[in-house]
């Protein structure tokens, strides 16, 4: 009995890889060299994906800030707007991508559940500003700061460069928070600045090219 259990301990041990900052059982460089595989093959798609998310999330804000008016508490357009945004961004990454493209590979199935999880707090943030009042509209800001945590997330799973999103976003919430009444502009701007920098990335990645260099591993 003492044999078998042996026998099947080394046979665990040798289907589950060592962990490790260089050996290949390194989790964190599997996913990203899936990422980047996956950018090269998509052959252009997706930082044309990312280009098409930029323009659209400007436009939505653009129509927010055009909706806005000073001392008004709510207006229903906007979520109606922000839905639109969301059915927009996966028609057009279901035409420019292709099928499937939320769920495979996992690298950027990992990243999409990032991006629902941060449209979840973002939801629950604007309805908490409800509960509490309208007096300020304090939940745009913390959107930015919000969306400086989602780019932090990514800097640990793929590559430090992602950290200077972060620092970006950073600035934009104090900037929103600064300026109230243009807080749609200047959220949808950064957004927008930000998706555009990530598709010109993603753009040399499909030349041939790295997230970054060197390499987060330790």
């Amino acid at each position: 009995m003492q044999e078998g259990s042996t026998v099947a301990e080394r046979g665990r041990d040798e289907a589950v890889p060592a962990l490790g900052p260089s050996g290949t059982g390194d989790w964190l460089s599997l996913l990203r060299e899936e990422l980047r595989t996956t950018i090269i093959q998509g052959q252009g798609r997706w930082s044309r994906g990312l280009f098409a998310i930029a323009g659209i999330h400007l436009a939505t804000f653009v129509i927010c800030h055009l909706m806005h008016r000073p001392g008004q508490e709510s207006d229903p357009r906007h979520l109606l707007a922000w839905f639109l945004e969301l059915v927009s961004v996966f028609v057009a990454m279901r035409l420019i991508v292709g099928k499937g493209w939320f769920w495979s590979p996992p690298a950027i199935h990992l990243i999409g559940r990032i991006w629902l999880t941060f449209l979840i707090l973002s939801f629950s943030l604007s309805t908490l500003n409800a509960a509490l009042g309208w007096q300020t509209l304090w939940f745009k800001a913390a959107w930015g700061t919000l969306s400086s945590f989602v780019f932090a997330v990514l800097a640990w799973l793929f590559t430090p460069w992602f950290l200077a999103l972060a620092v970006q976003m950073y600035a934009t919430a104090l900037l929103m928070a600064r300026f109230m009444d243009w807080n749609n502009l200047i959220y949808g701007g950064s957004w927008c600045l930000a998706l555009c920098i990530l598709g010109i990335r993603a753009r040399g990645i499909e030349r041939g090219g790295r997230w970054n260099q060197p390499s987060m591993e330790s």
